[in-house]
């Protein structure tokens, strides 16, 4: 080291180093757990090994100095240990303040799976994220290790040391952004696919690219069914037209109906006068019992038009009549069970699935399946429902 004066050690010794200051380190000589050093080319230290980067050392042996924060000190020895590992910590730290102050989104991997949440290294300074903050739709919690994830600091204390994330906001906050762009590409009369993302009472739910659209369960199908699920799951690819559109709120409402057309409209010559039809038992009355032809056409067989010599066909069963009436204007047709062909006039519905199901006019494309998310509001079903996408994307 070189020689100072007396006053010069006077003044050395009245001006102490203070703790978390930024020094610069000289190698003196490499001991059993470290390095002694000289700090800023007046004060001796020591730098043990674990308080090193992995490229301290190289630092040192390249161009003899490196970098560090007094971390405690001096000790009897008038010696300061020092830390090259705390002051990027303390550099980290400073960015994550910024990123905290500005709401910057950060990508992070899972390191691990810990009680009541998960584990995040950033840039070596560990991070809590609560499982109240987690939203990874269709990602197990067995899975969440290594999965890459976009995330916001919810809370910050560099004293404490202590990191706080935010997946879920992060997450509704990219939703939001995809829905804001979505809403600006779509327009009413649009026919799109789309994927089911919830089924619920009165309707579906299904994703516009980040935008979530309702098709109502009136909407649905022309034909019957008790409820949606019956006819369409989650995941599946349908067909819709867009035939409301409020982009100030971000609702949309579609219509799978309203691609298939009017079924009455669509009448061919199968469907005539004098043709016998195949047809499925969807409700009875007093004077007779309604048949399904296909989704949207039903035909009633009035009472007098079922021969006393057989059992009347019961609810659900699958039956063959012939069209006796038919009347556009009403869209009406009347059967009758008389003068057909001896055959077995009353089917148990299972077991005529094979040949008859509500959606034959509708294509169906499956992807991969999703995590069902429930929607706890309820609201009743009515053709011209919309419903806001924002208050009812419930967890």
């Amino acid at each position: 080291m070189t020689t100072i004066t007396f006053e010069e050690l006077k003044i050395k010794y009245q001006s102490k180093l203070e703790k978390e200051s930024e020094v610069t380190c000289k190698l003196l000589t490499k001991i059993k757990d470290g390095y002694l050093i000289e700090i800023n080319d007046e004060w001796e230290g020591f730098l043990h090994n674990n308080q090193m980067l992995s490229e301290s050392e190289a630092e040192l042996h390249s161009i003899g100095s490196l970098k560090a924060l007094i971390t405690s000190g001096p000790d009897k020895s008038e010696r300061y240990l020092v830390s090259p590992k705390a002051l990027k910590e303390r550099a980290v730290w400073g960015r994550l303040q910024k990123f905290f102050k500005e709401g910057t989104v950060l990508k992070v991997t899972i390191s691990k799976v810990v009680k009541g949440g998960a584990e995040i290294y950033i840039d070596g300074v560990r991070a809590f994220l609560p499982g109240r903050y987690i939203k990874l739709p269709g990602i197990s919690q067995d899975n969440w290790v290594n999965q890459e994830i976009e995330v916001l600091i919810e809370e910050l204390d560099y004293k404490e040391k202590n990191v706080i994330l935010n997946q879920r906001k992060a997450y509704e906050l990219e939703k939001q952004k995809k829905a804001e762009t979505a809403i600006q590409r779509l327009k009413e009369g649009d026919i799109v696919e789309a994927s089911v993302l919830r089924i619920a009472d009165f309707g579906i739910f299904v994703d516009l690219g980040g935008l979530d659209g309702l098709i109502p369960a009136s909407e649905l199908s022309w034909g019957r069914f008790v409820h949606p699920k019956d006819i369409y799951k989650v995941g599946q690819i349908l067909t819709a037209r867009i035939f409301r559109l409020e982009k100030d709120s971000r609702r949309v409402a579609l219509s799978v109906k309203q691609v298939l057309g009017d079924p009455w409209e669509q009448l061919d010559s199968e469907l005539a006068i004098g043709k016998e039809v195949s047809g499925k038992v969807i409700s009875e009355a007093a004077f007779g019992i309604f048949v399904e032809l296909r989704p949207g056409i039903e035909a009633l067989i009035h009472n007098s038009e079922i021969p006393e010599e057989i059992d009347k066909p019961k609810l659900h069963s699958i039956i063959t009549a012939k069209i006796i009436k038919i009347d556009l204007e009403q869209r009406k047709i009347g059967l009758s069970a008389r003068n057909i062909e001896p055959r077995e006039l009353s089917v148990e519905l299972q077991e005529a699935n094979n040949s008859y199901t509500y959606n034959k006019a509708e294509p169906v494309r499956e992807e991969q399946p999703v995590a069902q998310e429930s929607c706890s509001t309820e609201i009743p079903t009515d053709s011209n429902i919309l419903i806001n996408i924002e208050e009812n994307n419930l967890a």
